[in-house]
């Protein structure tokens, strides 16, 4: 190991202890990386400029003002009517509309924090108020949201992809859909075991005229998802446009035809939007400048030698175990520009499939945003619910359970995400 890369890795470790945010401390470690290598410190400044630079970028912001438009416009109200019309039935029900509605609300926005946040201040008083327990409901939420970042469009699949490279966006957003829709229907199908064993109550079966007035209400903002997935899927527009599309019709709903959204709501829109993005930029850029570091080191040398002679299901289980632990202490997005490039390159020269690859990892990645000790979606929805994050954490296992269980499906059976990308034309 040379001088230069023992500095980056105690650099790393000792501001990870400190508690520097992981924006920093990427920057200042390679920062020092290139003074200890005796590189030019406007290398540095290009290849973190180079990082940014993706015109798929640009959707990050254009989707988070999308959801902040659903959310003050009313249209997240009805969907979670219209999921309720048609399976307020069963035991459970409003912990299976808080499912659904996460899984439409993941197929707009596509960040597990907002779907938490937002959905839960409905949703979780809601739970509380019809006898359900505070840490099942508040677990409920959490689980729920983990559908965000699964669910296309999603902001971690294209930080995912610009971090990589090879990997189509849609492809992979194609690879997504089948995971997504089996979490969701296995964790309502566990809510309704759960519900039912505690004798949770259900909102009895709505009537056809009910059922069809939800559905006619809920009709626009149904229309979004079709329009976002439909014409990237189709090829009519790229991730971009589909997310300036997604603004200016999610706009003319909240604005004209609701008439919630007023112009004073703007700039507070727009900072929020411009905070997330900020984020996923800063990251983008510091992810990419110590990526060139490590590639100067040639670790990816030094790992794909003894790895490469492993069976692809052997990496597969290691990838599983490292994706699950990083996940437990730092954020989807920050493990997403470190061990991204580290692993896919791997992933390739075993001959695994870069959508198989880029969808194992970014499943590990969500199940880490509700697992502690610094689970993000534990500490959004427990304080609503007004429990501690132990009891939020234990009452989340059943559903972290069959999340994992569809995770290992994924990884070990690639067809289950393969085959629409195949269907579509996207094979890698």
């Amino acid at each position: 190991m040379s001088i230069s890369l023992g500095a980056m890795i105690i650099c790393f470790l000792a501001l990870m202890v400190i508690g520097l945010p992981i924006a920093y401390n990427l920057i200042v470690t390679t920062l020092v990386y290139v003074l200890v290598a005796g590189f030019d410190p406007i290398q540095m400044a290009i290849k973190m400029y180079g990082g940014m630079n993706s015109f798929s970028f640009l959707a990050v912001p254009f989707f988070v003002l999308t959801g902040q438009l659903m959310l003050r416009g009313g249209l997240l109200e009805s969907l979670i009517k219209f999921v309720n019309a048609w399976f307020g039935r069963f035991k459970g029900a409003i912990a299976i509309v808080t499912i659904g509605a996460s899984l439409l609300m993941g197929s707009i926005v596509g960040l597990a924090v907002a779907s938490a946040a937002s959905l839960g201040a409905f949703l979780i008083p809601m739970m509380k108020k019809e006898g359900y327990s505070a840490p099942f409901s508040a677990a409920v939420m959490s689980s729920a949201s983990l559908l965000g970042p699964i669910m296309p469009p999603s902001v971690l699949m294209i930080l995912y992809c610009t971090a990589v490279g090879k990997t189509s966006i849609t492809g992979i957003f194609m690879a997504a859909v089948t995971p997504a829709i089996m979490i969701a229907v296995l964790q309502c199908m566990m809510a309704h075991h759960i519900s039912k064993k505690r004798n949770y109550p259900s909102y009895g079966k709505a009537s056809w005229a009910e059922k069809v007035s939800a559905t006619k209400k809920a009709i626009p903002a149904l229309l979004l998802p079709v329009i976002i997935l439909g014409g990237i899927f189709s090829g009519i527009f790229s991730i971009t446009e589909a997310s300036g599309v997604a603004v200016v019709y999610s706009a003319l709903l909240a604005f004209f035809v609701n008439k919630s959204v007023k112009l004073k709501d703007i700039p507070d829109m727009i900072i929020e939007a411009a905070s997330t993005s900020g984020l996923v930029l800063v990251l983008a850029g510091a992810g990419t400048a110590m990526a060139w570091g490590i590639a100067n080191e040639r670790v990816m040398d030094m790992l794909i030698g003894p790895l490469s002679s492993l069976p692809p299901w052997v990496f597969l289980l290691l990838v599983n175990i490292v994706m699950l632990i990083c996940g437990m202490f730092m954020d989807d997005y920050a493990s997403t520009v470190i061990l991204a490039p580290i692993i896919a390159p791997i992933a390739w020269a075993l001959g695994i499939n870069p959508l198989h690859i880029g969808a194992v990892f970014c499943i590990n990645l969500v199940i880490g945003l509700a697992t502690p000790p610094f689970g993000i979606t534990l500490f959004v929805t427990s304080p609503v619910a007004g429990v501690k994050l132990e009891e939020t954490a234990r009452e989340a296992l059943p559903f972290l359970a069959v999340t994992i269980g569809v995770l290992l499906l994924v990884t070990f059976v690639p067809q289950v995400s393969l085959w629409l990308p195949n269907l579509m034309g996207y094979t890698g």
